[in-house]
């Protein structure tokens, strides 16, 4: 075992232990009804270093979960960040994995399927909030409506980028390190990857993503009244076409992640006929 699972092992274990305290400190002190840790701590996703401690919680008012969120921020590792999801607000797909009413699959290729499509879901969900805004904006936004389109200009990249993540984790064995790593990321999705995986995103639509990367790294970087308001509108009125692309690139990478199941159910299944005596 090399020296780098060994702490991503330890980095985990204390994780693990770090969510059970939060838990305890919620009910203790907050009176959640329930606290249900969820996403890749407890085996529903690859977990890496950069993971989060994903917290579905029920039964808190919006101040309490603000105030829960500074309390859990002193008795966590610093190098933990605390995600407390609403219950009563999350979509009804993540919902359903949260309380277990809808399984992941146990073969990986096709349990990687279903948490793309996920990604997708939510994905959907950030275009349509944009959609709205794209409409009340109308073709001159002011300097608030460039700043509301582009915190959903920073959702949307986020969205996509969070679909890499989970392809390079669970094939690539890892994310890329460094100050340039979202960069890095996104080129990786471009070409061939671990287990023989395909390329993710390609041609015009991997331009067009890091032209959105690109934005996000000067939205947090800037002061929101130096937006430029015409690329802002530019880029949020190519977004649902980008969407269009992003979802028929997953799909198709779905479509190899089935085949690859199929392929190996072939191969066992020809491994178990009795060959004939010549």
């Amino acid at each position: 075992m090399g020296s780098k699972q060994v702490m991503g092992d330890g980095r985990r274990a204390e994780a693990l232990a770090a969510a059970e305290a939060c838990a305890a400190l919620l009910k203790e002190r907050f009176d959640a009804r329930r606290v249900i840790p969820f996403g890749s701590l407890v085996g529903k996703g690859p977990w890496h270093e950069s993971s989060d401690l994903d917290l579905a919680v029920e039964g808190l008012s919006s101040r309490a979960l603000w105030e829960a969120e500074r309390q859990l921020e002193a008795i966590v590792p610093a190098w933990l960040e605390v995600d407390l999801v609403p219950l009563e607000r999350v979509y009804p797909q993540v919902r359903a994995r949260i309380l277990g009413e809808k399984t992941m699959p146990e073969e990986p290729y096709l349990a990687l399927k279903e948490r793309l499509e996920d990604e997708l879901t939510a994905l959907r969900q950030v275009v349509e909030g944009l959609a709205a805004a794209l409409e009340r904006a109308g073709e001159a936004p002011d300097e608030y409506d460039a700043r509301a389109l582009a915190t959903y200009l920073d959702d949307f990249h986020t969205g996509c980028e969070r679909i890499c993540q989970r392809v390079a984790v669970a094939l690539d064995g890892g994310l890329p390190q460094g100050e340039r790593w979202h960069q890095l990321l996104l080129g990786q999705m471009g070409e061939p990857g671990g287990q023989g995986r395909p390329p993710l995103f390609g041609g015009r639509l991997l331009l067009e993503l890091d032209e959105y990367r690109r934005f996000r790294h000067r939205l947090r970087h800037r002061y929101g009244y130096e937006l430029d308001a015409e690329r802002v509108l530019a880029l949020a009125q190519a977004v649902q076409p980008t969407l269009k692309q992003v979802e028929a690139a997953v799909k198709a990478f779905g479509d190899w992640l089935e085949a690859q199941v199929a392929g190996e159910a072939g191969y066992a299944h020809e491994r178990k006929r009795p060959r004939a005596h010549i």
